[in-house]
């Protein structure tokens, strides 16, 4: 449908006139016209077009104006202008297109704000929470303050990584004591698999068997921390974690296989008298994967023992023995280059944090401390100390457990990579300790907790003695490193468990279960009051010890 006016028409003042003709024409449209104005619209908020006709009064005079409606294939329509004279034509678009504007409006009847129940997005209860704006701006604050300790670092010290080497070949890496102190553990490691061998195939006694296990296992931590000292402490420190790796692993193995022995025993009994096996054990004894194992084994026991199967469990990155390992198909070849990149970076990070500035902010306490000992020092040289520490644990753990053992469990194929969950959201200490270490947790469980509830002990009991393990095990691997005996790695360890039976009391009666007060006392307990304290305390000793110049 095509129109054509007269330009007289359009501009005159007869509007009624006007609105009528246009109307007619372009029903699907509302129109509003006024004196040299026609403004044509799409619906009741949105304006198509607008034409001030007195701006073009001199070069629209006497010239068609055409006003088409053009119908599309899909049904919309397009409101189109058209001039015989592309001049006018042009300028019009022009003008047109500086002056169209589209307005989306709502009355106040209409817009109503409130409206239904709404929190405000910063409560608990709140279900919509971004906070990636504000982390952001944490991360700006953190990187412009750091980069401000950088440069007094280095104002204060200057670049101490230049020494790291000369300091590494002062540690005496291939020091007899180390060497030594490396064959006892490999040969403790060996006598474990040949006190299995007497017990399997040689049917020695189970009492003698506990006895040589015994034996075993207490100089597997005795000779070689008694063979180290006098080395360097940093690597005293890794060797003595390698050897309490080594004294699980016999632990486990030596565990695992004495109940395994017993069982087979019962197996032969039970098969003489050709009875189903699943009414004599029950499963929290033996589940059914390892009963059908023993079951195929039990006549010839021997066979239960394979040498490339212990040295497998020695290499994987788990503390306790089974009979079989999940598997992986393939060693991914790109995955494993880049955990090892990660790795090497790592190292150099917490290589660089220790020297450049842990070692000598660590000193000039000691120097002030030993001056003028005063609490405001203390509390400013702890709040100094867990910046780098707390960088050092995170980086040290990511190393260790998302780097180290997944290099090893791709190596090996090793299915099961569970290593840790997400202990950073922990609300209390409890759960800290079940989910950061998840190796040792299930060492712990399996060879301290189960076998205490086995013997009648209480859960609150049982959960005692596993702490009290642990506690020994942090306080044998710092005093035996530096050479010195202190308690307080134990007590600060082993105090956490009555610490963690009122924190739960406390989480009942205030109903903090949900809160994250409890996030944050972890956070604050860890890395700004526990960790500072014991690197200030044992590296002290050790400055005592070697006689540090005050």
């Amino acid at each position: 449908m095509i129109k054509v006016y007269n330009p007289e028409l359009l501009i005159s003042d007869a509007q009624d006139k006007l609105t009528q003709l246009v109307r007619d024409d372009f029903k699907p449209f509302i129109l509003r016209c006024e004196q040299h104005k026609l403004c044509i619209l799409e619906n009741e908020n949105l304006i198509l077009f607008s034409v001030l006709f007195d701006k073009c009064s001199s070069i629209i005079d006497e010239v068609q104006l055409m006003i088409t409606l053009v119908n599309q294939k899909d049904e919309s329509k397009i409101i189109a202008i058209k001039f015989a004279d592309k001049k006018a034509m042009s300028y019009l678009q022009h003008y047109i297109n500086q002056r169209k504007t589209y307005t989306k409006y709502m009355g106040p009847l209409a817009y109503q704000p409130v409206r239904k129940e709404r929190t405000s997005l910063l409560s608990t209860e709140s279900p919509e929470q971004n906070f990636r704006g504000i982390l952001n701006l944490a991360i700006l604050i953190l990187i412009a303050n750091h980069i401000r300790l950088i440069f007094e670092n280095f104002q204060k010290y200057g670049l101490l990584i230049t020494n790291v080497f000369w300091k590494f070949e002062m540690m005496q890496i291939n020091s007899n004591p180390i060497m030594q102190a490396i064959l006892a553990i490999i040969l403790n490691l060996l006598i474990a698999f040949g006190i299995q061998y007497l017990q399997f195939i040689r049917n020695q006694s189970p009492n003698l068997i506990r006895v040589f296990n015994i034996i075993n296992i207490t100089s597997t931590i005795i000779i070689p921390c008694y063979l180290i000292q006098g080395s360097h402490p940093g690597l005293n420190l890794i060797f003595l974690g390698l050897q309490f790796i080594a004294f699980m692993k016999i632990i486990s193995y030596a565990h695992f296989l004495r109940n395994t022995y017993f069982y087979i025993q019962r197996i032969k009994q039970v098969k003489n008298k050709k009875v189903s096996l699943d009414n004599f054990f029950a499963e929290y004894e033996v589940n059914n994967e390892n009963l059908k194992i023993l079951e195929k084994y039990a006549q010839n026991q021997a066979k239960i023992l394979d040498f490339k199967h212990y040295l497998y469990f020695l290499a994987a990155p788990t503390l306790c023995f089974q009979l079989q390992y999940l598997r992986t198909q393939q060693i991914r070849k790109v995955w494993l280059v880049k955990r090892i990149i990660e790795y090497i970076f790592v190292i150099l990070f917490l290589v660089i944090i220790w020297f450049q500035y842990t070692e000598p902010l660590v000193e000039n306490t000691y120097k002030m401390l030993s001056k003028a000992p005063t609490i405001m020092v203390l509390v400013d040289r702890l709040l100094k100390l867990a910046i780098p520490n707390t960088y050092m644990w995170i980086a040290l753990f990511y190393g260790q457990f998302q780097c180290f053992l997944n290099i090893t469990a791709e190596l090996l194929r090793f299915a099961d990579r569970e290593f840790y969950k997400d202990w950073w959201n922990c609300k209390n200490l409890e759960e800290y300790w079940r989910l950061w270490n998840l190796p040792v947790h299930h060492w712990l469980v399996r060879h301290i907790y189960f076998p205490c509830l086995k013997s009648g002990m209480s859960r609150t009991t049982s959960n005692m003695i596993v702490f009290l393990v642990s506690a020994l095990g942090h306080e044998y691997i710092v005093s035996a490193s530096i050479g010195v005996v202190e308690a307080w790695a134990f007590v600060g360890m082993f105090a956490q468990a009555p610490f963690m039976l009122l924190q739960k009391k406390l989480e009942k009666l205030l109903k903090l279960q949900d809160s994250q007060l409890g996030n944050l006392m972890f956070w604050m307990t860890f890395c700004f009051i526990g960790q500072p304290i014991m690197i200030f305390v044992y590296y002290f000793r050790y400055l005592e010890k070697i006689g540090h110049p005050i």
